[in-house]
C-alpha cells in the first residue's frame, strides 16, 4: 500500500512540473517543460490508467473518465506544438487548468484545484489572470445565489 502511495505521489509531483511553466506565461518559464515532456508524462499516466489491476484501479470510473477527458484536451492542445511559447496566453491558461485538474484528481484534492481565467479589468482594457480554487468558486457562487434570492424575496415583498 505504501509503495502504491509513493508511486502515486511521485507521479503527482512529476505532473506538477509542467504547471510552473504553463502558468508563468512568459518565454523563460515556458521552457521549464516542453510539450514533448508533458505529452510523455500524460502518455505514461494513460498507460497506468489502462491497466485494470494497476495502481489506479481503485479510482472510480467517473474519476478515470474525467482524467481521460482532461488528457484528451491536453493531447489536442499540444498536437504539433514544439514549444509552449507557440501557445497564446489563453491556450496556456487552458493547458494549465487541464494539467492542474488531472493533478487534483490524482491527488484526491478536487476542492483545492486552482482554476484560472483571463478577464478584462473593470474600467480598463488591461487583461489580467484571475485564479481561484474550486472551493472558493463554489463559495462565491453560493454567496451570489443567496444575495440574488434575498433581492428577489425583498423585491417581491416576501
Amino acid at each position: 500500500m505504501e509503495k502504491s502511495f509513493l508511486a502515486s505521489f511521485a507521479l503527482v509531483a512529476l505532473l506538477a512540473l509542467p504547471l510552473a511553466g504553463a502558468r508563468a506565461g512568459d518565454a523563460d518559464a515556458g521552457n521549464a517543460q516542453t510539450p514533448a515532456q508533458i505529452l510523455q508524462t500524460q502518455h505514461a499516466l494513460r498507460d497506468q490508467l489502462d491497466k485494470p489491476d494497476g495502481e489506479y484501479s481503485h479510482f472510480s470510473k467517473d474519476a478515470v473518465a474525467r482524467i481521460r477527458q482532461e488528457q484528451d484536451a491536453v493531447f489536442h492542445m499540444l498536437d504539433g506544438v514544439g514549444s509552449l511559447d507557440q501557445l497564446n496566453r489563453e491556450q496556456q491558461t487552458h493547458l494549465s487548468n487541464a494539467l492542474d485538474h488531472i493533478r487534483a484528481l490524482l491527488a484526491g484534492s478536487e476542492g483545492s484545484r486552482l482554476v484560472c481565467h483571463r478577464e478584462r479589468r473593470t474600467g480598463s482594457n488591461m487583461i489580467e489572470r484571475r485564479c481561484q480554487t474550486m472551493d472558493e468558486r463554489e463559495a462565491s457562487a453560493d454567496a451570489a445565489r443567496r444575495s440574488f434570492e434575498r433581492g428577489v424575496s425583498h423585491f417581491s415583498g416576501n
